[in-house]
């Protein structure tokens, strides 16, 4: 779960920015699919279950598939960011950041094409 300002914005990021899969919003969450097993929570700040509350995250990543990898940069680039990229060759990773409206910064990778 990451904790956002102005989940409007934030839903904008992640649907159409980065294309994730909607699942469900209300008035003060929303949900999305991160691959086939995974989602990621987005919250005004708020406590949730068992207590659960956002905070200053630094970044996270989520795997794209080597094959997927230039489409998937690309897409940034249409949706007018302007994504940093690294290639890490000792495990010939490749990697695109980019930041959403909240701070946090999305990597998408690629471990190991």
């Amino acid at each position: 779960m990451l904790e956002v300002a102005d989940l409007g914005a934030a839903v904008r990021f992640y649907s159409e920015s980065l294309g994730l899969p909607l699942v469900s919003r209300s008035e003060n969450r929303a949900w999305f699919h991160v691959g086939e097993r995974s989602r990621i929570g987005l919250w005004t700040p708020q406590v949730g279950i068992a207590g659960g509350q956002g905070g200053a995250h630094v970044h996270y990543a989520m795997h794209v598939d080597a094959a997927d990898y230039e489409s998937a940069v690309q897409h940034l680039r249409d949706a007018g960011l302007d994504p940093h990229e690294e290639h890490f060759e000792e495990t010939d990773t490749r990697a695109a950041y980019v930041t959403d409206p909240d701070g946090h910064v999305v990597e998408l990778w690629t471990w190991g094409a």
